[in-house]
């Protein structure tokens, strides 16, 4: 089922059902998630009501018990009273399995009980609770990390109330999703437009209403958003920050190149980060090189690196900046760059910065 469908249903669901005693809402789009707790808050809650009978509070900062608290407590006056849990901690994989996904290695410290999902004594406060929630309470746990399916707290709220995943939407549902908000606001972006905003900003609909709402600002009374407003007005996702330095180097232009690494860097990401991206965009450009000798082109070169056709179109057109050589050349420096920051021979910076002058030197 796709992430819109799923929104969807939800609302439906309610309409339909009325309000559940407890929602889980997880995965990685927040943005679906905060539009799904603003209509639970608006169907429960008047202005009024939701002066007494609303409490917002951090999971990871409230004792379990105080949130139990909160839910026994009886709404003021009539109607229901609402208590939603950001960054709820309880419902994450044992430790062993979040430090895998995030490439750390952690001893893995979970017994019997944390693999069963009682991984600590307030978990058990609230598995009680939620066997038998308060009806005239609706507890919403707004989680954005994933969730152990094994667990048996989650088992019980999907008996209880609604488990409900939101995670990034497909290319092809944020391009529709685009194109009907560019339609409500009376703007046209078109759909290389579109596949260009999104290619350039990620998947995040937080970001991408942000950077519309700049768009439609920066535009005025212009119905029509081009590319070069796009390329003027937003801020670039990452991965175009990458695309743009390995541009830099392959034009041989290394003030653009340090440029670009400097904009990672300031944007919060980190060595490991830039480093694995850097990597793969030149293995990428390695692959093309092989596909097109074999003539692939297009839809065939998109599926067999597996990017978009955006985003293939581009690794194409890098190629013809580098020789073969050149690339497994790169590819080698970036594998003894990556082990001498790791060893602490270098920092990442300037053992960055050395790599794209040398790279830049040896290409004239």
């Amino acid at each position: 089922m796709s992430i819109l469908r799923a929104f969807i249903d939800f609302l439906e669901n309610v309409k339909r059902e009325g309000i559940a005693p407890v929602y889980l809402l997880y995965g990685q789009e927040d943005y679906l998630r905060r539009q799904a707790i603003e209509e639970l808050k608006r169907r429960i809650l008047t202005e009024e009501s939701a002066q007494f009978n609303f409490d917002y509070v951090d999971g990871e900062e409230t004792e379990v018990r105080d949130i139990v608290s909160l839910s026994e407590t009886p709404p003021f006056f009539s109607g229901l009273r609402l208590v939603v849990v950001h960054h709820s901690p309880y419902f994450a994989p044992p430790k062993r399995q979040r430090a895998e996904s995030h490439g750390k290695d952690d001893p893995d410290i979970s017994g019997p009980k944390e693999q069963e999902g009682i991984v600590a004594p307030g978990d058990q406060v609230l598995i009680k609770y939620l066997e038998n929630p308060c009806k005239t309470t609706c507890l919403i746990f707004d989680a954005g990390q994933k969730v152990d399916q094994r667990k048996k707290i989650l088992k019980i709220i999907s008996k209880k109330g609604h488990l409900i995943e939101f995670n990034y939407l497909t290319t092809a549902e944020l391009f529709r999703w685009l194109t009907r908000r560019c339609d409500r606001i009376g703007k046209t972006m078109s759909p290389e437009c579109v596949e260009l905003f999104i290619n350039r900003l990620g998947k995040s609909m937080y970001t991408l209403e942000n950077e519309l709402n700049k768009l439609i600002f920066y535009t005025g009374s212009r119905n029509d958003i081009t590319g070069e407003d796009i390329l003027k007005i937003t801020s670039p996702h990452a991965e175009e920050n990458i695309f743009e330095m390995v541009d830099a180097i392959g034009e041989r232009e290394s003030r653009k190149g340090l440029k670009g690494l400097r904009e990672l860097l300031e944007a919060g990401y980190n060595f490991a980060y830039i480093s694995y991206m850097v990597a793969r965009q030149f293995r990428l450009i390695l692959q093309a090189h092989e596909l097109a000798r074999q003539g692939n082109r297009g839809a065939q070169l998109s599926k067999s690196l597996g990017v978009q056709a955006f985003a293939a179109k581009k690794i194409l057109a890098q190629s013809y900046n580098f020789k073969p050589a050149q690339v497994k050349e790169i590819l080698e420096k970036l594998l003894e760059l990556d082990l001498s920051v790791k060893t602490g021979g270098q920092d990442f910076y300037s053992a960055m910065e050395m790599f794209i002058i040398e790279c830049v030197s040896k290409l004239v």
